[in-house]
């Protein structure tokens, strides 16, 4: 089988499939994802079907609940559509690169922080979709858990600052940080936010332990940025 073109509209409704089937672990619907993107449902299940004739989705069936005796259809992703997003190399960044991908990623957060909360999260999840080094991946998922502390109380927020200044090391304080905000988030914002964000916790802290120390310097620094700029803004 030669290599799988997407266009640029494909990737994007690809991603939306795999971001609500790994936060949920349940088929998505069409109408769904049409609601996500905000396209009409017509829309939506024209371009799954075209996924599904690539071989990236897969076709499955759902008791209706509304209408007993009526099944609705739905679609999984296929292990292609998994290997297509979810090869991130494990290849360090070092130098000049690692100051340019810090900045690229606050510059990035300043602009999701102005957003509403469900566009924010689109955006990102977007960019750790595409990220194709181990240090981006963990990046923007730190931007994810950022975006979210600041939905959280002042006093929160100024916990997680201070939790994070004060732990040594340069891992421990990048799990640390999403640690407790993944717990600040479900106690303030209910279950629905934690399973969303406890499936990335869990790649973030699987990730972290390949990298570079430089790497891991480099997410400390980017992590404190970000709380200062915060903090700033309050």
């Amino acid at each position: 089988m030669g290599a799988i073109r997407l266009t640029e509209r494909r990737k994007q409704f690809l991603r939306g499939v795999l971001d609500l089937y790994r936060r949920t672990q349940l088929p998505v619907h069409y109408e769904t994802l049409a609601q996500r993107l905000g396209v009409s449902k017509w829309t939506a299940y024209d371009v799954l079907r075209a996924l599904e004739e690539q071989g990236l989705l897969a076709r499955d069936y759902t008791v209706n609940r509304g209408e007993p005796g009526r099944s609705q259809i739905v679609f999984v992703p296929t292990p292609a559509a998994e290997a297509l997003f979810s090869q991130v190399r494990p290849a360090s960044v070092e130098g000049g690169d690692l100051v340019a991908l810090k900045a690229e990623a606050l510059r990035s957060l300043a602009e999701w922080r102005t957003l509403k909360p469900a566009k924010a999260t689109q955006r990102i999840m977007a960019a750790i979709a595409e990220a194709d080094v181990q240090v981006k991946f963990c990046t923007y998922i730190m931007a994810l858990f950022l975006v979210h502390l600041g939905a959280l109380s002042d006093s929160a927020v100024a916990v997680v600052r201070r939790l994070v200044r004060e732990t040594p090391g340069v891992e421990m304080p990048l799990t640390v940080f999403v640690g407790i905000v993944l717990g600040m988030a479900i106690e303030a914002m209910g279950l629905g936010v934690g399973e969303e964000l406890l499936g990335l916790l869990g790649r973030f802290l699987k990730s972290v332990m390949d990298l570079s120390q430089s790497e891991k310097e480099m997410l400390v620094s980017f992590l404190n940025d970000a709380l200062a700029d915060e903090a700033a803004a309050t």
